[in-house]
């Protein structure tokens, strides 16, 4: 077990160390920027740029959820918050977990033009490595257990097949770390973060974020600089 954790320690070490993305990359998110923002559709723009740029699925990727038009990104950033005491705070678990997730596995992590924490990974609902999304429960939970006076309550999609095994495991961890809350598996959790009443919301889903009006908690980036201190590249300097 110490040698399977030092072998985690310095993978993320490495993660953290990672050079920003190449220059035509750099660029291709600056015109791609240009073009949301003067209103063209974001699937032409996309395929324009990334056409120009040459650039392969995975960069197409980190520039469809990396970027948005300025004046979105502007509403997006000032909604980023940090948690209170008594705040009522809802999840979107796995939409947090598999971030995390994909940073242990090596994946792409960059901070967007609107301030959030999101990777290019395209594994949603699939576990390909069940020690590091066991890491990343552990750490998720930490966090939370350091969050005091807060409730949590977690949202688990009700498609995915461990969901129900999941939801049991964190509503039993939660109980035993006093973290007070609970888990719930649920057929839309997009639903149940824009619609329930609360004081924040933990995900990086653009769409929930655009609706939501309290505030949005980037818990992936908040555990993963608490815990790893990477530096992340950023997408579009300001």
């Amino acid at each position: 077990m110490v040698i399977q954790e030092l072998l985690i320690t310095l993978h993320v070490v490495f993660l953290g160390m990672m050079n920003p993305f190449p220059e035509p990359v750099m660029q291709a998110a600056k015109e791609y920027l240009w073009l949301l923002t003067k209103g063209y559709p974001q699937n032409a723009s996309l395929k324009l740029v990334g056409d120009k740029f040459m650039l392969p699925g995975e960069m197409r990727q980190v520039l469809y959820r990396g970027v948005a038009a300025s004046n979105v990104a502007a509403v997006r950033q000032q909604k980023i918050g940090s948690v209170s005491r008594g705040d009522l705070v809802l999840i979107d678990t796995y939409n947090v977990l598999f971030t995390v997730n994909n940073y242990l596995l090596g994946k792409h992590l960059f901070i967007c033009n609107d301030g959030m924490l999101r990777d290019a990974g395209e594994m949603r609902g699939r576990i390909i490595n069940k020690p590091q999304f066991s890491r990343s429960v552990s750490l998720m939970l930490e966090v939370l257990q350091g969050w005091t006076g807060i409730t949590c309550i977690h949202y688990l999609d009700e498609p995915v097949s461990f969901s129900g095994r999941l939801s049991i495991e964190l509503s039993k961890d939660m109980a035993q770390m006093g973290i007070e809350g609970d888990a719930h598996v649920v057929h839309s959790p997009d639903r149940k973060l824009m619609d329930e009443r609360s004081d924040a919301i933990c995900t990086s889903d653009s769409a929930i974020i655009d609706h939501y009006r309290g505030k949005v908690i980037d818990l992936p980036r908040f555990l993963l600089e608490k815990y790893f201190q990477p530096d992340f590249p950023v997408l579009i300097q300001q």
